[in-house]
């Protein structure tokens, strides 16, 4: 089953664009595509990568066949804070089928805003283990970092978020008033140092219990996990984690889209329980 990690980033991120952008990559090679990138080291492995960087909007894509050997040179590149970039992992043969996606680009021409972003598959959405590995992935990918906000979904809805959907928020006003609000809320949502700080830090948010683990980061957002499993992402554990969140959700009325019906929202809004 395919799940979709997301993070958008701002010029407030404490370790700089170029260094946030070598850690996601970093991270998603040792951590969430460890497996694939054994199985490609080995002879008959079935398993081939890519790594790709696009300097600038209007330059040509410049490759790196075969991580394993080319992986310095990509993160060279990656520091130098690229307009886009990919590392990819395929089934070699005559069709291959994509078994890993990690990439990132500038969401503005100008870099202010830029988005990174992971593809990969759990075996079962109970396994405890393997959803642990997700969000120890996105902690290790984003330490360091204060990001605008982030989530791990089941699907990916086209960088939108479950409110900006359900709210009608334009993308770039969600992302530009990221600090003000916090953009949505999914079974792990990140959220940045300034909303943590009116939510009254990491431990008071840990002291209220509406959440299976919450994770800080060193330049003061936070990952929070609502439920040890996707699967235990009920519309109960929802409710609890959209209270703990709401006073610092956009206010309105939510409304369901008809061209995304399995969004998940709770139907209130956020400035009535605040």
């Amino acid at each position: 089953m395919n799940v979709s990690v997301q993070v958008s980033f701002d010029a407030a991120a404490s370790d700089g664009p170029g260094a946030s952008l070598v850690r996601w990559f970093r991270a998603a090679r040792t951590g969430l595509y460890s497996g694939l990138v054994e199985a490609e080291a080995r002879s008959g492995g079935g398993v081939v990568s890519e790594a790709q960087i696009v300097p600038d909007i209007d330059d040509l894509v410049r490759r790196f066949p075969r991580i394993g050997k080319t992986w310095p040179r990509f993160e060279e590149e990656l520091a130098t804070f690229p307009w886009g970039a990919q590392l990819v992992f395929l089934t070699e043969g005559e069709e291959p089928e994509v078994l890993g996606r990690a990439s990132s680009y500038h969401v503005l021409r100008d870099g202010s805003i830029w988005r990174a972003s992971a593809l990969t598959s759990v075996d079962s959405p109970d396994d405890a283990a393997s959803c642990t590995a997700l969000v120890d992935f996105l902690h290790a990918a984003l330490d360091g970092s204060n990001p605008l906000y982030g989530h791990i979904e089941w699907d990916d809805f086209d960088e939108l978020t479950n409110l900006d959907t359900v709210l009608r928020r334009k993308r770039r006003t969600s992302l530009r008033e990221g600090r003000q609000f916090l953009r949505g809320y999914a079974w792990v949502t990140v959220c940045p140092a300034e909303l943590v700080t009116r939510l009254g830090g990491a431990a008071a948010l840990e002291d209220l219990g509406a959440f299976h683990r919450v994770l800080p980061l060193r330049a003061g957002g936070v990952l929070l996990q609502a439920s040890a499993t996707m699967d235990g992402y009920t519309e109960q554990v929802m409710e609890r984690l959209f209270e703990a969140l709401a006073p610092v959700l956009p206010p309105g009325e939510p409304r369901p889209d008809p061209a995304h019906p399995y969004m998940r929202f709770v139907p209130r809004d956020a400035a009535t329980v605040r």
